[in-house]
């Protein structure tokens, strides 16, 4: 849990990890474009090590001391780590941000041992697209766009999808019933193209 966050919002994060997490593989983790460094610190509970980096340094990485835990700035698309670093690799919401997305996947695949996860929302959930893509132009990926990036990387991947956002009441009840929607949404086939989330992954070594 993120201390002092609002419910809804931790809520949100660990459902993404929760979707995430059966695919994390081996003791150390590079999180590629981290931002604020939340996410890597709450998965630091599933490795031993993690490296979080970001284009620009945050202001709340110096909040977030943690045993195993490394903050460093660092260009997603031309990453100064050895091949083979890390045995997960993984970003969520940057891509769509790297001015070569291609590239930037590759760098993911250059430096991962095992495995490479990549979280990207999809631009055509009605919610993220007004709030997001329409309102703060965040250039979220179609799922045809996203499965183009991810053959990019030169590697056999799957993609899954799931759904998750924050709340819009933070009301622990409402909270509960607002993840079993998620669920439910999950499951409804015809929903899948407008699904929140793409979830993209290369399994280099099992």
């Amino acid at each position: 849990m993120i201390p002092n966050a609002p419910e809804n919002i931790n809520q949100y994060r660990l459902r993404v990890i929760e979707k995430t997490k059966p695919y994390f593989s081996g003791t150390t983790l590079l999180d590629s474009g981290c931002g604020d460094g939340w996410d890597a610190y709450l998965r630091r509970g599933y490795f031993k090590k993690i490296t979080a980096t970001d284009i620009e340094t945050n202001p709340n990485w110096k909040n977030l001391s943690a045993p195993g835990l490394v903050f460093k700035k660092a260009d997603s698309e031309k990453m100064k780590f050895k091949s083979k670093s890390f045995d997960t690799v993984i970003e969520k919401d940057m891509l769509h941000h790297a001015s070569n997305p291609e590239n930037a996947l590759k760098e993911m695949v250059r430096v991962a041992k095992k495995r490479v996860i990549v979280i990207e929302a999809n631009r055509y959930n009605p919610l993220f697209y007004i709030n997001l893509t329409l309102l703060n132009n965040h250039q979220h990926f179609t799922q045809k766009r996203f499965a183009e990036i991810m053959a990019s990387g030169g590697r056999p991947f799957e993609i899954k999808r799931f759904s998750a956002r924050v709340c819009w009441i933070n009301n622990p009840a409402v909270i509960k019933v607002f993840d079993k929607a998620e669920d439910m949404l999950e499951a409804i086939p015809f929903y899948a193209p407008v699904i929140e989330y793409n979830l993209g992954v290369i399994t280099i070594k099992k």
